[in-house]
């Protein structure tokens, strides 16, 4: 594509040789416009720009599914900070008493890696609520889940878990 745009720029500038004043003025502000990088990495940058903002203060609420027929299902939100920060609130459905071990792992729940990225409190009655050290940001541009456990004696078994990416 860029040697297409380069043949038709100098096709144009042999052209406008033999034209007029305005057929060259016409072909170098054509000529600028596809070489300003500058202006381009300008657009690049404010682009990122807002979608930074759009994220900043957004909350992210994700459906944890259920894991391994253990009936409990449920939602993570999560809620950036002033101070930088994710606040995780998880309420769970179909939990008796607890406590249930949560974590926000890196990878998804298909392909989860074992050891927790940030631990959050125990859901407990359903309900646990976490302030982690971590920018919200971060969080959606890799790969990490919400991950919640039967019990700390048998944290092998999971019993419900959401990705955060997806959402």
């Amino acid at each position: 594509m860029p040697k297409r745009i380069l043949l038709l720029l100098t096709l144009a500038l042999i052209a406008a040789g033999c034209g007029s004043d305005e057929d060259q003025d016409a072909v170098q502000d054509a000529a600028t416009a596809v070489t300003d990088t500058a202006s381009a990495a300008e657009t690049l940058e404010d682009a990122v720009t807002e979608a930074e903002d759009a994220l900043e203060g957004a909350e992210i609420t994700l459906d944890l599914d259920e894991q391994n027929g253990s009936g409990i299902t449920g939602t993570a939100t999560l809620s950036p900070t002033s101070e930088g920060q994710v606040e995780v609130e998880i309420e769970l459905d179909g939990s008796e008493g607890g406590p249930h071990p949560a974590h926000i792992h890196k990878g998804s729940c298909a392909d989860l890696d074992p050891n927790p990225a940030f631990p959050l409190e125990d859901v407990v009655d359903g309900r646990s609520k976490t302030t982690v050290d971590v920018d919200a940001a971060d969080l959606t541009v890799d790969e990490y889940a919400i991950n919640v456990h039967e019990s700390p004696e048998n944290i092998d078994n999971y019993v419900a878990c959401g990705d955060i990416r997806n959402q």
